[in-house]
Parts: C-alpha cells; structure tokens; sequence
C-alpha cells in the first residue's frame, strides 16, 4: 500500500502542471508533458516559468 502514495502523488502533480498550464494559455507540447511527468512534483514550479502564448 505504502509503494502506491509515491505514484499517486507524482500522477497527481502531472495533472495539476497541464491544468495549471492550460489556464495560463500554454499549449503543451509532447516534450513539455514528458518533462512534467518525469519531473512530477518538481514540474509545478517550473510550469509558472513558462511564458504564455498569445
């Protein structure tokens, strides 16, 4: 059961970098999603960085 919060968790931060983004108007390509889910809770902070396309 323990082995399981770690994956939820890092699933749960992907999801939260692609609404994040989506609501500041970045359009994630496939390597910007790649790098949120490799990175997962660390891609949160990095996602505000991002500059939003107009």
């Amino acid at each position: 059961m323990a082995a399981y919060v770690p994956a939820i968790i890092w699933v749960a931060s992907a999801i939260i970098c692609h609404y994040i983004a989506q609501s500041r108007n970045v359009k994630p390509n496939y390597i910007q999603r790649l790098i949120a889910v490799v990175l997962g809770p660390f891609a949160i902070p990095l996602t505000f960085l991002v500059k939003p396309q107009k």
